[in-house]
């Protein structure tokens, strides 16, 4: 912020006190920033001064002591010691010709009531260890702390993960085994509870008007014998799967366009490997080699009767087969549907419970009990988590959306929208190292404008406006007043949801004292005060308005 001279001589840094030996009056102090300045949690500054020719006797010591006053008690620092040309003294010696002490910085943690401190010092000085000087400033070198920054608002953007509602995918899976090098479908193979299963999937999906949209088959071979023929055998397979699908599903497919996609994959070297390394057969690296040989099925039958059989039952067998998945996109639900079936915990999938409860209902208590439902059936996902903890915090419900927001994390540790909400709800509960460490690890776009408000309250004004980007809030409004940009803060106001509130007209005046609108300051305090009348007091007292103090317009108006 830039320092700003006021017409008071103590803050110029003359100290109007004397003494005929030493002529301590003569010494003009400085205080930079002045008035004090809060930034952070913490208010710093400093002090530096320069003195006359023949003021320091040679053989003197003078000890000085910072005090700052406040209401409600006050802060004592370090001594700080000077001496003369020829002092035996271990002070900072300062010529009898006169000159320039060097500064000195001084900080303390804020504390109520530093808003209306007084910085003040504490004098002695002696010659020869006789005390010839002993006082304090009977006027503070510094008045005051400005306590803008305080003003942020505990305006937190929490995540709701997003529903991704819209078609709704469901697949089912049926898988046919095969002799060994053979692609002939055997009686039980085509009427396995597979296939079954697969039947009554598709009347369930015709009766409530699926679109069955995509038939896939994949046919596979054994990796035992001669890649060429293993390449043919599982392009066969699939062949003879999807002839004998075709016709089962001819009467439930008729006017539907589903497609039909046969593939022959060759061996399945990775299933293999899966296989064999779950199973009892010993030296299986001898195995593994003759499969890299293009070792025929006599080969294996060479390394063993036992050997041989658990190879073929439990390695080869599973991998001579064809897999047919079928893709059907469900009929869309009315909103109607939905919002019954949702209440009622019905069959959904995890987007329409999510689209339900964000898009559907309004009532919290009906959202909180859907997202319940979710998850219950979806217990492996931490979206009906996050978004309960979302709701909670709408309320202001910290520690019920704290503990939800805890089980995402256990499920998603790595969510942005998690992390955001865990960092947002640091900051409602004032723990800037907990916000920062949980704010770092999410990129979602309520993540940026909580580290604007976490940057504000840490004192870095210029980051926390980059954070706040083009957004028409109070705090956006804030941080550009605070970052040496005041003329810009009715501009950020007036564009947004805050600018008829009290506190926006208050940061205006203030936007205008920095700028030195007086006429400003005097019109938006009156629509502030008006507003909110407690702000009279706050006006009144705000070291921000010190320049307009003994103005009759600002009299009249806070008094």
């Amino acid at each position: 912020m830039k320092i700003r001279i006021y017409g008071f001589a103590m803050i110029a840094g003359t100290v109007l006190f004397g003494c005929a030996k030493f002529n301590l009056d003569q010494v003009k102090y400085e205080v930079k920033p002045s008035p004090l300045e809060l930034h952070g949690d913490s208010v710093k500054w400093t002090i530096s001064a320069s003195y006359p020719e023949k003021l320091v006797p040679k053989k003197a010591d003078i000890v000085i002591t910072p005090v700052l006053k406040f209401q409600g008690g006050e802060k004592v620092f370090d001594p700080i010691r000077y001496q003369g040309e020829k002092s035996t003294g271990n002070g900072q010696v300062l010529s009898h010709a006169g000159g320039k002490i060097k500064p000195v910085n001084l900080s303390v943690a804020y504390a109520e009531g530093m808003q209306n401190a007084e910085l003040h010092l504490r004098v002695s000085a002696s010659v020869k260890g006789k005390e010839k000087y002993n006082e304090s400033t009977p006027t503070p070198i510094a008045l005051g702390t400005i306590v803008t920054p305080l003003l942020v608002q505990n305006d937190e953007r929490f995540s709701a993960a997003p529903h991704g509602y819209g078609p709704i995918y469901k697949t089912a899976k049926v898988s046919f085994y095969f002799p060994y090098n053979s692609a002939s479908l055997r009686p039980g193979e085509k009427n396995s509870e597979e296939m079954k299963s697969l039947k009554a999937f598709v009347a369930a999906q015709q009766k409530d008007g699926a679109v069955f949209e995509r038939f896939e088959i994949n046919g596979w071979a054994s990796p035992d014998g001669e890649s060429f023929i293993n390449n043919e055998l599982s392009q066969d397979r699939s062949t003879a799967a999807n002839s004998f699908l075709e016709g089962s599903f001819k009467s439930a497919f008729k006017g539907s366009s589903v497609s039909f996609v046969v593939n022959g994959k060759g061996a399945d070297t990775d299933g293999f490997n899966t296989l064999l390394n779950s199973s009892p057969v010993d030296n299986k690296g001898a195995v593994k080699s003759k499969i890299g040989s293009n070792a025929m099925n006599s080969d294996f039958k060479a390394l063993g009767s036992s050997v041989y059989q658990t190879l073929e039952q439990q390695v080869f067998t599973p991998l001579r087969r064809a897999e047919a998945t079928l893709t059907v996109k469900q009929r869309q639900k009315t909103e109607e549907e939905l919002r019954k079936l949702a209440l009622a915990n019905g069959d959904l999938a995890l987007p329409e419970f999510l689209f339900a409860a964000s898009t559907l209902l309004s009532d919290p208590a009906q959202q909180l009990q859907v997202l319940d439902f979710a998850a219950q059936k979806f217990p492996s996902d931490y979206q009906p988590y996050n978004n309960r903890g979302v709701i909670f915090a709408n309320q202001g419900k910290w520690a019920e959306a704290k503990a939800e927001f805890k089980k995402a994390e256990k499920i998603a540790p790595s969510a942005a929208d998690v992390a955001n909400n865990l960092g947002a709800i640091a900051l409602k509960e004032g723990n800037k190292e907990e916000a920062k460490k949980h704010l770092a690890k999410s990129n979602a776009a309520e993540a940026k404008y909580n580290n604007g408000i976490l940057q504000v309250k840490s004192g870095d004004y210029s980051a926390a406006s980059a954070s706040f980007g083009n957004n028409c809030t109070f705090n956006a409004a804030l941080a550009k007043v605070l970052s040496g940009a005041p003329t810009q803060a009715a501009s950020t106001l007036d564009c947004g949801a805050d600018k008829d509130k009290a506190i926006a007209s208050y940061l205006k005046a203030i936007a205008a004292a920095r700028s030195g609108g007086e006429q400003g300051v005097f019109e938006h305090l009156r629509k502030a005060i008006g507003g909110d009348a407690s702000l009279k007091a706050k006006a009144k007292k705000d070291v921000e308005f010190l320049n307009y103090r003994e103005k009759a317009d600002f009299k009249d108006i806070v008094n």
